[in-house]
């Protein structure tokens, strides 16, 4: 790992996507069945996804979970996906005293411009810096369960790479090289976060104020919830508490609500969280909550899911679907879901849905299936 001390913030901007449809080249569909609608890229979880910046072609990079590692693909459209390039961007810690030995999955990269980042990759552009935000875990179910048990422990990293496929792990405060650490940590006072620390997806919101949200397990409640954190330079963070719980008796979210991804809303200034809802039965669904400021006043866009998994017995996503990840496209109402769904066969696979005009938060399952 490489010490924090030693390393400076760049200075720059968060780069914003560009144009695209969202919709397949009518000349490429392929069929698309009940038990497949909405599927992408089988075998595969966790997904982050962006637009490259600068592209000829306006090119996609997709890091997602592969077992216990973090696998790249590529695509030109956001829609059909490479298998994942060699080698692999991230794998599990080798060092023993680490809190990722076990199994790592990515859970937010950020494009940070920088004139001193250089590549020879078309793929991947000259002026960004890559900061992979992830999740790490000393047991194996991490790495094997889509929907891990609230008792598996997993604490935030960080990486840094000038090409986005070769990264540098940023060793944190805590004495495992995580960024933050379990409430019970005999480090710090106890608070709710009592097993995790999981799944941080980085905003930032200005130079100099970063915030990360991430889940927990609060054992008071017996329920997950969503926390945030800030920070001046992405790398040590100060808890700011929760922001989102679990829902009223009977609703999707009752039992709790996990893997926050917050985007700012272009067209309505305002920030927006997609979210994963347990409900009673344990069944996972996804969630929506605005906020003004993004710190507080979070309010659920409704009471039901904007996505639910397949009514399909065979469908791919018919267990559950988690793990959001939305993406803002160059019209300022159209956006993409891109999220993991698991089959009865407990096969992780990532799929998309999409909303256009101002239906936001109404979306529909890709149409075609593109593999």
């Amino acid at each position: 790992m490489v010490a924090a001390a030693f390393l400076l913030c760049p200075a720059g901007r968060l780069l914003v996507p560009g144009p695209l449809r969202c919709h397949a080249s009518a000349a490429t569909p392929q069929p698309s069945t009940a038990a497949t609608h909405g599927l992408l890229l089988r075998g595969a979880g966790s997904p982050v996804v962006k637009r490259v910046p600068g592209g000829d072609d306006g090119g996609w990079l997709l890091w997602h979970q592969s077992g216990a590692r973090v696998a790249l693909s590529t695509s030109a459209d956001g829609l059909r996906w490479s298998t994942p390039l060699s080698p692999d961007p991230l794998l599990p810690s080798a060092d023993w005293w680490a809190f990722d030995t076990a199994a790592v999955r990515p859970s937010d990269v950020l494009l940070i411009s920088g004139s001193g980042a250089s590549s020879s990759s078309r793929r991947f552009p000259s002026s960004a810096v890559y900061w992979l935000y992830y999740t790490g875990s000393t047991d194996e179910r991490f790495g094997s369960n889509p929907f891990p048990a609230a008792d598996v422990p997993a604490l935030p990293g960080l990486a840094i790479s000038q090409d986005g496929r070769h990264w540098a792990r940023i060793e944190g405060d805590h004495h495992s090289g995580a960024l933050l650490s379990f409430g019970n940590d005999e480090e710090e006072p106890r608070d709710w976060e009592a097993r995790c620390v999981a799944a941080p997806k980085v905003v930032m919101h200005a130079d100099g104020d970063l915030r990360m949200y991430y889940h927990s397990f609060d054992e008071m409640s017996q329920r997950h919830a969503i926390g945030v954190a800030r920070s001046r330079d992405g790398i040590r963070w100060t808890k700011m508490g929760k922001v989102l719980e679990g829902g009223r008796a009977g609703s999707f979210d009752e039992c709790g609500v996990r893997h926050g991804h917050v985007v700012r809303d272009r067209a309505a200034a305002r920030y927006v969280m997609v979210y994963e809802g347990v409900d009673a039965n344990g069944r996972v669904s996804i969630g929506m909550a605005v906020s003004e400021d993004g710190l507080k006043g979070w309010r659920r866009c409704s009471e039901m899911p904007v996505l639910h998994p397949s009514m399909e017995d065979e469908a791919w996503d018919y267990a559950g679907v988690g793990s959001p990840c939305l993406v803002q496209m160059d019209g300022a109402y159209d956006w993409r879901l891109y999220y993991t769904g698991v089959g009865r066969d407990g096969e992780a696979s990532i799929g998309m849905a999409y909303s256009e005009g101002q239906a936001l938060p109404k979306f529909e399952k890709c149409d075609a299936v593109l593999m």
